[in-house]
């Protein structure tokens, strides 16, 4: 996004001591869409560029500037267009801030010219701007500030009409263009009536004051396919303003501002009204600078800078005047996240409402640019979730965005900000939803519900930085310490909100009598005015379980009961006085006897054991569609089937299952669970969420779910729990698809709680079954084999969930059980056992356990010559993953060696199309590269490249990680424009396709960054490495290979531009890095030792290069041979740094280059 000088004009200090630079105006010109800076001001005929070749000849103490962005429709598509908007606007701002600095000029008069939708970025860029008063970021402030004028050449202030963007890409063909049309996202952002137009358009017009503005439209119409029209009528591109001109031009949208001949009327009347403006605009944005620098002191010392702005009207001897910045006004609610519906019967907390608003809203709550904290904390059931809930209801329109984070666990608040950063369309990490949150301008609300844990660091749920609002829900009130605009506790309701509250669940309706109301009050005093007891209370009066006179004999009783057993640790005393309100409930329904009531008495028990919130119901619903496939019909079929099913029928062991998922497979019906959570929800026990049709319990709810069973009944139905989730989840190949993958997540929390209540713990195979040798011991033996394969078939479905989230320490103690059990029971030639250790070797490589994950992969390779021969697919496929894991491993020798018989061998058996070839033909490539055998590298990648584009198309995900392979072979031999091109074209189609934060987006960027290092440009390739990084730590983590591979190329950078103290400490870091993630034996390691050596040199440390690259040289053969490049390189080196010592030479390494130096060593990885 390049600003561009046109024409400078170089002043010097005039006689007076007075700067000339304030006597000269800069003008900056804006493009629209599908243009670029330069050709969309050129006239295509003559090429005259008239802000170059013309304007200066009228208009000498000008400066011309272009602001240049990537603006082809396709780059607005998608639901991020407005963010792009945004990111234009904020670059802009930036830029031209930073050029204006560097050139001496930042108080310089400002006069925009703008094109389209250039004109949407300039009313965007100043709203912004103008927000800019803190004192961290004054400086962007002045771009509103400078501004005087700003012409708008044909910009849809209004809207562009539908069908009439064609015209903005004269060099596209229409029939190119028109199968995008009616899907084109680019509309729902600049189209009439659009939310992101009105927002920007509600931004700026307070700030119209300040400007002089003209508004210039099309007198001729664009010629498009369905004949004659304008791209923006006169209506949406001049409308009726105050104190502003309006001017049409005789030319179509494009050649609007491609002016080729000075004497043309409608260049005559820019020309004019540009030339009033750079005579007028010197004076008047000089005085505006003097009251500016001293309202902006005056505002920040009663702190309201964040709800006012300071402006100053332009047409009215540019008085400064004060618009008020009301953020209801400013912004609509985009997004909204609250797992609870507000109660209908939410009665109370006015007081605490209005307290809360002053505080947070109220920006005299807190001191100036500080992040606006505030603790609601008191015990379990006072209301504090719901009335989160209901302040965030209320106040909506206050937030840009309002969110919620679980902070139960850290695990449950690391889930909330994963979503969050899925939103933002970042990485689902933690690190990046609130990085997201950090660095969003507009003013958002989050939610940080259930901070119960002592042990919990709630300073780390805190973004980074001073926007926000953030309101905490906790029964710890040590947490206060935390608030930064004050605290409140919640206990009981008010008394009169508490009968209130009674009545309203009771179904009483006003007026009461005396009678009622007095027993109301006593009922409430036995609870203590508790919310969720009141209501839970109510809930049983209304379904007439017992009538208000009654509820109080019944309450005491069920209190008695409840004091004699042994509560959880998880359980407080003071949830004692709400138990005993739902053991009415639970035994109305355990009286009744029907289907439904026992199918919900068990769904309860189920959920105790499962996380208390966003509990999907198609949790049950998977789980049923799940075992009704479990049929199997050709074991049906035979009358010696029918009789072996009834004999394993008896023999094994029954299922532990809820009643509604035992039942025979024509049996099974979904509705039973809606049913059962609609008996649920009638006696308040949970809160059903429509939008995402999912359940939550109140956690005290949740902690007395399972107090009431008893131990024994505890580890049963908390087995049964983890049985019903293994049931909802499907292995590979059928688990295919994104609803599938979003499941996975969602149940993740649940899958934690049931494993801490329940570890799996499967049945060794030798101890239970070694002794079962008697004939009379095989249904024993059978029996218990079948509970021993239920056991596996869970451990493997939990470490699949786990392995697939990052959550590698759990996926690998369960997946290596399943190894274990299945090498017992079935050997290790069978199919299952064989995936099992696959999946358990994917898991070590992300532990870097990397010996044991390449040991796992050669028992299978050779399990599977030996069962299924060395030519079968599924071999080969096992011999291409070995082969990789080599490469990974920094096994170069044996890649080498195994990848080319791989290839060999797929070429014969599959074919050299076949998809698994030109996979094992990539990998091969990436390895020749390893060995500096780039030609080849080369070569087997465009075979590879030509396939793929053929029969996957050019976007395909596996074409371009062939493209990014081929970019680094050509890098590597020196063809850098090519290799650029490619590149560029990876990265564009990742950060499209996949996010501009995915780890092979990120990847994408580092090559990209290195070819620009080859070809000289460091200031790009540094540009595009620190971000990178920075955001692939978000997504990663610290010692990832991603991350280390950016490091060391910034180092590179840094030492080619002679930074060399930031390389030498980047380049130390790196080694401490790889050998502690990689080893130190690895090439990886090894060679960045070796480079840190030449940097050593390079600063004529002798000493420290030798003693690094006798390291280096030790290393190197305990994975390669003197055969590699790399061993001859760091050899070479060593023995050329120890002549310049004077120190005697050792006997040559055996393959040493006798005169020459081999080629340089580069290195570079692929996803």
């Amino acid at each position: 996004m390049p600003l561009h000088c046109l024409r400078d004009c170089h002043f010097k200090q005039n006689s007076l001591g007075g700067d000339d630079t304030l006597l000269s105006v800069d003008i900056v010109a804006v493009h629209g869409l599908e243009e670029d800076e330069f050709e969309a001001w050129t006239d295509p005929s003559s090429r005259i560029l008239w802000l170059r070749d013309l304007l200066p000849k009228t208009i000498q103490a000008v400066r011309v500037l272009t602001f240049g962005y990537r603006a082809p429709a396709s780059a607005f598509y998608g639901h991020g267009s407005a963010d792009r908007i945004q990111q234009h606007a904020h670059t802009l701002v930036a830029d031209l801030q930073a050029d204006r600095a560097l050139e001496g000029c930042p108080q310089r008069p400002i006069i925009f010219i703008c094109h389209g939708l250039g004109g949407i970025l300039v009313k965007k860029a100043l709203a912004y701007s103008s927000s800019r008063t803190s004192k961290n970021v004054e400086h962007l402030y002045s771009i509103f500030t400078s501004t005087y004028a700003i012409l708008f050449f044909g910009t849809p202030h209004h809207g562009l009409e539908q069908g009439s963007w064609t015209a903005i890409a004269p060099n596209k063909s229409h029939s190119m263009l028109k199968p995008r049309h009616q899907e084109s996202q680019l509309l729902s952002a600049i189209k009439p009536g659009s939310e992101t137009l009105q927002a920007i358009t509600d931004q700026f017009a307070p700030l119209m004051k300040q400007f002089h503005i003209f508004f210039l439209w099309e007198e001729i119409p664009s010629d498009l396919p369905d004949g004659l029209r304008y791209v923006v009528t006169e209506a949406s591109a001049a409308p009726i303003v105050d104190n502003t001109e309006r001017a049409g031009v005789s030319a179509n949208h494009a050649k609007m501002i491609q002016f080729s001949d000075a004497s043309s009327t409608s260049y005559r009347t820019v020309m004019e009204s540009l030339l009033r403006y750079s005579r007028d605009a010197p004076a008047v944005i000089s005085r505006r600078w003097q009251q500016a620098t001293e309202a902006l002191s005056r505002a920040r010392s009663n702190e309201a800078v964040e709800l006012t702005g300071l402006a100053f009207d332009v047409h009215n001897s540019g008085r400064p005047f004060y618009y008020e910045r009301k953020i209801s006004e400013m912004l609509k609610n985009k997004f909204f996240f609250i797992p609870q519906v507000v109660s209908s019967i939410f009665t109370g907390r006015q007081d605490a409402a209005s307290v809360v608003a002053a505080l947070l809203l109220n920006p005299e709550g807190t001191s100036f640019g500080q992040q606006r904290r505030l603790v609601i904390h008191g015990i379990g059931g006072s209301g504090k979730t719901q009335f989160c809930s209901k302040f965030a209801q209320d106040h909506r329109e206050s937030f840009w965005g309002v969110f919620w984070i679980d902070a139960t666990s850290t695990e449950t608040a690391k889930q909330s900000f994963a979503k969050i950063g899925k939103l933002g369309g970042m990485e689902a990490t933690q690190n990046a939803g609130k990085h997201w949150l950090s660095n969003v301008t507009e003013p958002w609300l989050l939610i940080i519900n259930n901070a119960d844990d002592l042990g919990l660091d709630l300073s780390s749920l805190f973004p980074e930085g001073e926007r926000g609002h953030i309101l905490v829900t906790t029964r710890n009130p040590s947490f206060r310490i935390h608030a930064t605009v004050g605290a409140l506790e919640f206990t009981g309701l008010r008394k009169e909100d508490a009968l209130l509250l009674l009545l309203r669940a009771s179904g009483f309706r006003r007026p009461w009598d005396s009678s009622t109301e007095e027993r109301g009050n006593e009922i409430t005093d036995a609870l203590g005015n508790l919310a969720l007891a009141l209501i839970q209370a109510g809930a049983l009066i209304l379904r007439q379980i017992c009538r208000i006179d009654d509820y109080l004999g019944l309450y005491h009783e069920f209190r008695k009961k409840i004091s004699k057993r042994q509560l959880s640790e998880d359980s407080r005393g003071e949830d004692q006085t709400i138990y005993a309100t739902w053991e009415h409930s639970i035994e109305s329904l355990e009286r009744r006897g029907t289907e439904e009531s026992r199918d919900a008495v068990q769904l309860l028990s189920i959920v105790g054991f499962f996380h208390f919130e966003d509990i999907r119901v198609d949790i049950f619903t998977r789980a049923l569609k799940n075992k009704s496939r479990e049929s199997s019909p050709e074991f049906q079929a035979s009358f010696v089937g029918m009789l072996l099913r009834g004999l394993i029928a008896r023999m094994e062991a029954p299922p532990i299952l809820p009643e509604f998922l035992r039942a025979s497979s024509r049996d099974l019906d979904p509705s039973r669970i809606r049913h059962a959570l609609h008996s649920l929800h009638s006696f308040s026990l949970i809160s059903y969420n429509s939008r995402d049709d999912s359940f939550s319990l109140h956690p005290v709810v949740h902690s007395w779910a399972r107090d009431r069973l008893t131990r024994g009944e505890q580890t049963l139905w908390a087995q049964i729990a983890l049985n019903v989730l293994a049931e909802a989840i499907l292995l590979p190949p059928d688990d295919a698809g994104e609803t599938h993958e979003e499941f996975r997540r969602d149940i993740l929390p649940h899958l934690d709680f049931c494993l801490r209540a329940r570890p799996i713990q499967i049945l060794d195979y030798d101890n239970y079954f070694g002794g079962l040798k008697f004939p009379i011991a095989l249904p024993w033996r059978f029996s218990l084999l079948s509970v021993m394969r239920a056991q596996v078939l869970t451990a493997a479905k939990c470490g699949y969930v786990y392995a697939e989230r990052g959550r590698f320490n759990e996926a690998a103690m369960l997946l290596s059980q399943v190894k274990d059990a299945l090498l017992k029971t079935k050997g290790v030639q069978n199919e299952h056992t064989m995936r099992a250790m696959l999946g358990l070797a994917a898991t070590y490589w992300g532990l870097g356990r990397l010996e044991e994950a390449v040991g796992l992969q050669k028992s299978v390779v050779t399990a599977r010559i030996r069962s299924l021969g060395p030519d079968h697919s599924d071999t080969l496929s096992a011999m291409d993953q070995l082969g990789r894991s080599f490469w990974l491993h920094g096994d170069y020798v044996e890649a080498l060696e195994f990848q080319t018989i791989t290839v060999q061998r797929m070429k014969a058996t599959l074919g050299a199309k076949h998809a698994d070839t030109l996979s094992a033909m990539d990998n091969l490539g990436v390895t020749y590269g390893s060995w500096q055998r780039f030609k080849e590298s080369r070569d087997l990648h465009l075979q590879v490249l030509a396939s793929r584009k053929k029969t996957l198309g050019p976007g395909h995900l596996d074409t371009l990680a062939t493209m990014n392979n081929l970019a680094m072979a050509l890098k590597d031999l020196g063809v850098l424009d090519t290799a650029k091109e490619l590149m560029t074209g990876v990265y564009e189609q990742r950060k499209q396709k996949l996010g501009k934060e995915h780890p092979w987006t990120l990847w994408a960027l580092c090559n990209l960054a290195k070819v620009h290092t080859e070809l000289g440009r460091f200031q790009e390739a540094e540009s595009m490495l620190v971000p990178g990084i920075a955001a692939a730590k978000r997504s990663l983590s610290d010692d990832h290979l991603g991350v280390l591979m950016g490091l060391g190329e910034l180092t590179r950078v840094y030492a080619r531009q002679k930074r060399f103290q930031e390389a030498e400490s980047l380049s130390q870091h790196l080694i401490e890095r790889f050998e502690a993630s990689r080893g130190k034996e690895h090439p990886d390691t090894v060679y960045t030792l070796y480079k840190t050596a030449q940097l050593f040199e390079i600063q004529n440390k002798l000493v420290k290069a030798i003693e690094l690259c006798e390291l280096a040289d030790e290393r190197v053969r305990a994975r390669l041979t003197d055969e590699h490049p790399m061993a001859k390189d760091i050899s070479w080196q060593l023995q050329r740094l120890k002549q310049n010592q004077d120190v005697p030479l050792s006997q040559p390494s055996a393959g040493l280059p006798s005169k020459t130096h081999s080629k340089k060593l580069q290195t570079y990885k692929t996803f």
